[in-house]
């Protein structure tokens, strides 16, 4: 069985990677982005090109310092690999998506396909961090949680990168999400600030609009698409949440979704200063506080973060539990 499942992940992946090089080369717009990368006159895909837009995102993006000057050169075997269909982790494929500015349903296309090889690293080993064995998470919440706004969407995918600043507390929280209309004239998304949480900043694919209060709950700010969508229609956005300093340290990354929400990527980083001692991956029984329902230790990896791939997340909260 073993056998069959490492194959049907190499598969996988060899599909992803096969969509990803014909939407770069077959967009237009993605391909001149490319392009404009070449060091030599056009001609089949370059992974050297698509290297060096993937190094300029993460430099605008402030993922990464723009005192690296090598990171082309040192992401030209990650893009090499992903293109080839040997490893795509979801991080790598999370710039591609940025990077290369794609729309909405080319970005669900490629986080569905790669849902079905995100159990299976190269030479079909398991990917420690990446959800090797997790399956969905649904009905862990023994009561439900109020809901200031009614929700008319459905997530369809959710990548979620939440930074602990070196006082322990939540410094940053980065979430890349596509979302499915449910009904005929959404025209916003419900962004429902976390507690400590000052601002949040669109970074594409909607703008912020108005911020509205409600008693019992964190202020909800409303991410305005440019137009309204349709039943089925899918918009894809990327915001950041930005806390206040000096919180009191944390010990916890909690994710709660009612309605379901498919293909949830969850990672937290914590910086050189400040790493756990411990870390389990945890669901709960309620949105805060409540009961621990089950646990799996973690291990922190070499560049400092935990990371968590489920399939789906439904009237559950699951998360990162840690010691310091």
């Amino acid at each position: 069985m073993a056998g069959t499942r490492n194959a049907d992940g190499r598969a996988a992946a060899a599909a992803t990677a096969e969509l990803l090089r014909g939407l770069l080369t077959g967009r237009a717009a993605y391909r001149v982005r490319w392009e404009r990368e070449l060091r030599r006159p056009p001609g089949p895909l370059s992974a050297s090109a698509v290297a060096r837009v993937l190094a300029l995102h993460l430099w605008d993006s402030g993922e990464r310092p723009d005192t690296e000057q090598d990171l082309a050169r040192r992401l030209k075997d990650r893009v090499h690999r992903a293109l080839g269909g040997e490893f795509l982790s979801r991080e790598t494929l999370e710039w591609f998506i940025a990077a290369f500015r794609m729309n909405g349903s080319d970005a669900m296309a490629l986080r569905t396909q790669w849902s079905g090889a995100a159990q299976v690293g190269p030479a079909g080993q398991a990917v420690p961090g990446a959800g090797a064995g997790g399956g969905a998470v649904t009905g862990t919440l023994r009561m439900p949680q109020y809901l200031p706004v009614r929700q008319r969407h459905r997530t369809v995918s959710v990548f979620e990168r939440h930074r602990i600043g070196r006082d322990g507390a939540p410094e940053r929280h980065r979430t890349t999400r596509a979302v499915m209309a449910c009904e005929d004239g959404v025209s916003s998304f419900p962004c429902r600030l976390p507690p400590g949480a000052v601002d949040v900043t669109v970074l594409r694919g909607a703008r912020v609009g108005d911020r509205l209060d409600f008693p019992g709950s964190t202020p909800v700010v409303e991410l305005a698409f440019p137009a309204p969508l349709a039943t089925g229609q899918i918009a894809s956005l990327e915001y950041e949440v930005v806390y206040a300093p000096l919180r009191e340290p944390v010990t916890e990354y909690r994710r709660v979704a009612h309605a379901r929400a498919d293909n949830v990527d969850l990672v937290v980083e914590f910086p050189p200063s400040r790493r756990p001692a411990r870390v389990w991956w945890t669901v709960w029984d309620h949105h805060r506080n409540g009961t621990v329902l089950g646990e799996t230790p973690v291990a922190v990896s070499s560049e400092g973060s935990v990371h968590r791939f489920v399939p789906a997340l439904e009237h559950a909260a699951a998360g990162f539990r840690w010691t310091w």
